[in-house]
């Protein structure tokens, strides 16, 4: 074990100061249990609103890596994966980070409650009418992607992970490590968790 996770920080060493691709990144990708696309796949934009009503946009989040996660409270692997998900977004929520929960039409009012319930301070969008979950073709739930500092999906899981585990730790370590991301301006680490959920 040891041996196999040298083995993935030696690769998000020598990646980080390049531009990673999907192509590049397939092992870590791979170690992280994420399928990755043949080509690169921009990531298709859309705005919500989270719970607290505030309107978010993907397109803004470029030069950031974007954990972009589909779930339901009705679903239990969305729900057994959310604690390890939370695990990430506070160990990266200084770095050009993003972690958006995109809820599958439930109201604003039971996911608000949920988020606050589970202690979860990540952003939860509300997609209400299903139309970004159509969007990106998610077939079931939880459904994640993860798009680069480029704009572009390298990385796809349709199930729950073990998202806090080191292999996604490496991967996301050489995203973040690409020459594309753009470095958190002091006014963006602000601490804002509490406004989140």
């Amino acid at each position: 074990m040891f041996v196999i996770l040298s083995f993935l920080i030696g690769l998000a060493c020598l990646y980080g100061s390049q531009n990673a691709t999907a192509g590049s990144l397939e092992p870590l990708l791979r170690a992280a249990g994420l399928s990755h696309p043949v080509k690169p796949v921009p990531a298709a934009d859309f705005q919500l609103s989270d719970v607290t009503g505030r309107l978010l946009r993907l397109q803004e989040q470029r030069g950031k890596v974007v954990f972009l996660n589909f779930w339901a409270i009705w679903c239990p692997p969305c729900r057994h994966e959310m604690p390890m998900m939370e695990q990430v977004y506070q160990a990266l929520r200084e770095q050009p980070f993003v972690l958006w929960a995109v809820n599958f039409q439930e109201s604003q009012e039971e996911v608000s409650r949920f988020m606050q319930d589970q202690r979860l301070h990540f952003p939860a969008l509300l997609d209400l009418d299903g139309s970004v979950s159509r969007r990106y073709k998610v077939q079931g739930l939880p459904t994640t992607y993860v798009i680069d500092c480029a704009g572009m999906i390298v990385g796809q899981a349709t199930g729950p992970r073990p998202w806090s585990n080191d292999a996604t730790r490496t991967l996301l370590a050489a995203l973040l490590n690409d020459a594309r991301c753009r470095r958190p301006t002091p006014e963006h680490t602000t601490p804002h968790a509490e406004k989140d959920s």
